[in-house]
């Protein structure tokens, strides 16, 4: 395999996050804290000041000037748009800061990310229960069936972008961050050499520069599975190892690490995680109706 030079996309912020604190956007939301910042920008907790709800929003990173990072913005706010009455996260409305920065408004979520929760029963000597897998998931792939149906990639698949909503709130699940979401019917926005998503979920054709489709999806869909049931993803170690490791190495088995569960998980493994897309499971729902058969729950 010859050397590619990676370019992982990285927004910077200009200015301080927390200098937005008291703005408004759409003279309507009033920005009161900081919740999280990522790559691509912030995120925060807001106030709607007509109906006094409580929302979140997220703002680009001292990126207005830059049309490409806008238009992946918004083609995020009308991926979530097209995903209502799924799991995707709700999206409240859109609009400006007053430095001039798109925002998206959406629900403010009370709960934990799924990396949070697993990493909680991890430091208890435990993992997450089967039955809690099978809750979280299930939705998951019936949004990822209903977004690839649209022509929409999320790629950028993950358990921190996972959200477990708390039983204060009813329960549930949200799929978070479409930032790196492709669309197949619109013109690419993804420079060359650069590569959506997370490394540990990225799949050997995106690491080899081919275009994604939802069989991406379907491997970094299985590494979120197997990490919340194994402790940690199918592959870890630096850039260069990873890159190896995805092309090359043997398949990993889930029963290494969790023997009380039967043979058959293995087997999955051999087919979730295919170097050859090809070779792969072909839709989300085909790995997931695969699982739940070799854990003797279908």
């Amino acid at each position: 395999m010859g050397r590619r030079a990676y370019n992982w996309q990285l927004m910077h912020p200009e200015t301080d996050p927390s200098l937005r604190i008291g703005q408004r956007v759409k003279k309507r939301y009033e920005i009161v804290s900081i919740i999280g910042e990522g790559g691509q920008g912030s995120v925060y907790k807001a106030r709607d000041r007509r109906d006094g709800d409580e929302v979140a929003i997220k703002v680009l990173n001292g990126k207005a000037a830059d049309p490409a990072a806008t238009e992946r913005m918004h083609r995020e706010a009308s991926a979530l748009v097209t995903l209502w009455g799924t799991c995707a996260v709700k999206v409240v409305d859109q609009g400006w800061t007053e430095d001039g920065c798109f925002a998206i408004v959406m629900e403010l979520l009370i709960g934990e990310d799924l990396e949070a929760a697993c990493k909680r029963y991890e430091h208890a000597g435990k993992h997450l229960p089967l039955s809690t897998v099978v809750s979280v998931f299930e939705p998951l792939v019936s949004t990822l069936e209903q977004a690839h149906h649209n022509g929409i990639v999320p790629r950028d698949l993950k358990p921190s972008n996972v959200f477990i909503l708390d039983d204060s709130v009813g329960g549930g699940v949200r799929l978070l961050d479409f930032g790196f979401a492709k669309f197949l019917r619109m013109s690419k926005l993804t420079s060359a050499g650069m590569i959506a998503g997370s490394p540990s979920y990225v799949a050997p054709e995106s690491w080899e520069g081919m275009e994604a489709d939802p069989r991406a999806d379907v491997y970094a869909l299985a590494a979120m599975m197997y990490r919340t049931l194994a402790g940690r993803p199918p592959f870890t170690g630096t850039i260069r190892e990873l890159l190896q490791s995805v092309s090359s190495a043997p398949r990993p088995s889930l029963r290494a690490l969790r023997h009380e569960l039967p043979e058959a998980v293995d087997d999955w493994t051999q087919y979730a995680f295919a170097i050859k897309r090809e070779g792969r499971f072909q839709t989300v729902r085909a790995l997931w109706n695969a699982f739940l058969g070799a854990l003797g729950i279908a």
